[in-house]
């Protein structure tokens, strides 16, 4: 089969919870099971309304604080507008599930290693590709919802000095009741409350963007074919070329090769976090090669790389060593060199955080960037041609692994 006629396949709406996503991570695992002797099924807990959640928990406490200063409960208001930064960092910095855990279940993530003949005794050197097997819909695409996310922390801002304008402007009146209070300013209070209506307003169009895709009809969902049912594919395919012997595929004498299949993508990142804190002595020898992130492949632009990844107050740059190793294979195979995409939230960030060398790949123009996270990302987007010629890429860069043209980094 071609990684097309994979894609075929799984390019059906799969998100996160659904008995559509867990039935995919039951086909790759099978799939996976029957060319390899060695296949780990990692399981790690799953929130997969992680967004939604968390959304509607920012905006239902920037209701109320919104409340508290219409009623002049300021100090109040001030200390539940600081929740809200408090619960974002800890939820999508640190991946702590504070309300997130509501609808929480069992996530996996599909790991298949490739040997030499020899054995992992006989594997000095060590690749590993990866994808995510889960899709999302969202009333907003990856470009619309930039300003949003962008605001948010503003939002958030206006919350706390409309609150903090409050306190200043309310103080008791005598020493010994706090029950009589002085009415702020006019001036004062028109500015609290606008800058309130603000963040309200603002924290409204996060919860839209975070969990919107649920109001979402079922026919107009995301079939996920380039985010990320398309590098899927390109895997699957290059496990079975991994695990024939013909001629023509790389004879593995001396590198390990390592598939990954994350779930939990499209709630920051939870597979690949799971993965990332086994650490190093889970993923042996693999820890110390290079990571190959696939994102957004099969389009028609250029081959591409993110020269950064993380969250949305922690950037990670990309491993030179895996730059080199993507730009050798592509110029050996006579592709033009991948171009600078940018920044980007996938999973490579995770495991860049983690201080593994990756990177993350596809096809992107950054002058044209694509729409995804809605019905339009099918497969009458998806260049056949370009999954095999990506495919042709990974088997080049394990060839040059093999070869020990690049090792150092």
């Amino acid at each position: 089969m071609t990684a097309y006629d994979i894609l075929l396949n799984i390019a059906v709406p799969r998100p996160n919870g659904s008995q559509a996503c867990e039935e995919t991570a039951r086909a790759i695992a099978d799939f996976m099971g029957s060319l390899s002797g060695r296949v780990q099924v990692q399981e790690f807990f799953l929130r997969p309304y992680m967004q939604a959640v968390t959304g509607a928990f920012f905006l239902t406490i920037g209701i109320a604080c919104l409340v508290l200063l219409v009623k002049r409960r300021y100090w109040i208001a001030l200390l539940l507008s600081l929740i809200i930064p408090a619960v974002y960092i800890a939820e999508f910095e640190f991946d702590v599930p504070v309300v997130s855990w509501i609808g929480g279940r069992t996530g996996v993530n599909v790991i298949a290693d490739f040997l030499p003949p020899g054995g992992e005794a006989a594997a000095d050197r060590y690749i590993t590709f990866s994808a995510h097997y889960d899709s999302k819909t969202d009333l907003f695409d990856h470009e619309q919802r930039k300003p949003i996310y962008s605001f948010a922390p503003v939002a958030m801002a206006c919350l706390i000095a409309a609150s903090a304008v409050g306190v200043a402007f309310c103080r008791p009146r005598r020493r010994w009741t706090l029950s009589t209070r002085r009415a702020a300013p006019t001036a004062s209070r028109v500015i609290l409350l606008a800058l309130a209506g603000v963040g309200v307003a603002g924290l409204f169009m996060l919860a839209l963007a975070f969990g919107g895709g649920l109001l979402v009809p079922a026919h107009l969902q995301s079939p996920g074919a380039r985010d990320d049912g398309a590098a899927v594919a390109v895997l699957m395919s290059l496990a079975e070329k991994l695990a024939s012997s013909q001629p023509h595929q790389p004879q593995l004498e001396r590198t390990a090769v390592r598939l990954v299949f994350f779930g939990g993508e499209e709630v920051n990142m939870q597979g690949s976090a799971a993965y990332a804190a086994a650490g190093a002595v889970a993923m042996g020898g693999f820890a110390e090669g290079p990571v190959i992130n696939c994102e957004l492949v099969g389009g028609a632009a250029p081959f591409c790389y993110w020269e950064s990844s993380g969250t949305f107050l922690s950037k990670y740059c990309v491993s030179e060593q895996a730059l080199r190793l993507y730009q050798e294979a592509l110029s050996t195979l006579g592709l033009s060199p991948a171009v600078n995409a940018g920044s980007i939230f996938d999973d490579s960030g995770r495991l860049l955080a983690a201080g593994l060398q990756a990177i993350g790949v596809g096809h992107g123009d950054p002058g044209k960037p694509d729409s995804y996270h809605n019905a339009g990302d099918s497969v009458d987007r998806v260049v056949p041609q370009r999954l095999d010629e990506t495919e042709q890429v990974f088997l080049q860069m394990i060839s040059i692994v093999e070869r020990e043209e690049t090792r150092s980094g």
